[in-house]
């Protein structure tokens, strides 16, 4: 296999995984990262493998930040009388 065939089909690949895990909520990305983690902890993944394991862990994580990142937005743009009011209630 050439190395450009090769470089496509990781592009591809991961492409794959980050439309995976689009559809997953925060807790379920975190914990197919603690999963991943936990297989590249204990020296189960062959060496050949641990470059896609790497990068399927770093799709997780991104999903996790955007996640984070997208609550932090619609906490910073709250309306302060709405939450007086939320509050009161």
């Amino acid at each position: 296999m050439s190395k450009r065939q090769s470089s496509n089909e990781l592009r591809d690949r991961i492409e794959a995984w980050r439309k995976d895990a689009a559809g997953l909520n925060y807790e379920e990305a975190m914990q197919a990262l603690d999963l991943l983690l936990a297989e590249l902890q204990n020296d189960s993944v062959p060496l050949a493998e641990l470059q896609q394991r790497v990068l399927h862990g770093e799709v997780y994580l991104n999903r996790c930040q955007t996640l984070l990142d997208s609550v932090e937005q619609s906490i910073v743009e709250l309306d302060p009388t709405t939450l007086e009011a939320t509050n009161n209630a």
